[in-house]
């Protein structure tokens, strides 16, 4: 819906065209909201100016107050619309270098971690489940290229029991996490005195020690061409 508003500039209020949304971002309700007030930190002239509204549903089983934001160019002429996420960015600590060993277990640790921020713990633990199985196959394939297609097709405990031999702390760190993780994907759990915080600290510290693991193999590399 158009509307010509009020803007409260830095230097003056002038008047601006904008499409006003719709909709309410609380109930979802299709209505056309009130304007309250609009105001910008730049000047009313200003070749690009933003400009934030502070709008109310008039859904009257609602009348929840949002706001909206417009941005005005020289190029355009007219205020465009600025979506809003409200969504901070989200930290996902993990060590550095993990991503050389499996960029994949990265994209989907990230993702199960955005999940687990939004509230949704049943899909966050499957996702950190999944990402479990992309770092320990892609480490394994890593250290058993020759094996690349058995150990994509085998079963995850196998592949802790078969190629992870050589530490056992990492095997017992990724068998803890498996078993963390399989019960997020059953029915039924069978270990009620754990859950996805322990999955996720098993996970890490797995994820430390191939990190650690990979820098080693750097270290060594360095040594063997400076001492050559």
């Amino acid at each position: 819906m158009k509307k010509t508003i009020t803007v409260n500039y830095r230097d003056a209020s002038n008047n601006a065209e904008v499409n006003l949304p719709n909709s309410c971002p609380h109930c979802g309700t299709t209505m056309n909201p009130d304007f309250i007030f609009s105001t910008s930190m730049d000047n009313r002239y200003d070749n690009i100016r933003t400009i934030g509204i502070f709008l109310q549903c008039t859904d009257s089983s609602c009348l929840n107050y949002f706001t909206e934001r417009y941005r005005y160019s020289s190029e355009f002429k007219y205020f465009r619309h600025i979506e809003n996420s409200y969504r901070p960015p989200i930290k996902v600590e993990l060590p550095d270098n993990i991503e050389k060993v499996s960029s994949t277990f990265v994209e989907i640790y990230s993702q199960a971690t955005k999940a687990e921020s939004e509230g949704l713990n049943q899909i966050a633990g499957v996702g950190y489940r999944k990402s479990l199985e992309f770092l320990i196959k892609d480490y394994a394939i890593r250290n058993s290229p020759d094996k690349e297609e058995v150990i994509k097709k085998n079963f995850l405990g196998n592949v802790i029991t078969d190629y992870l031999t050589d530490f056992p702390k990492l095997q017992n760190l990724a068998q803890a996490a498996t078993w963390i993780g399989n019960d997020e994907t059953h029915y039924v759990r069978r270990h009620d005195d754990k859950d996805i915080r322990d999955m996720k600290q098993f996970i890490k510290s797995a994820s430390q020690f191939i990190a650690a693991d990979y820098d080693a193999d750097l270290a060594e590399e360095f040594i063997s061409e400076s001492s050559s």
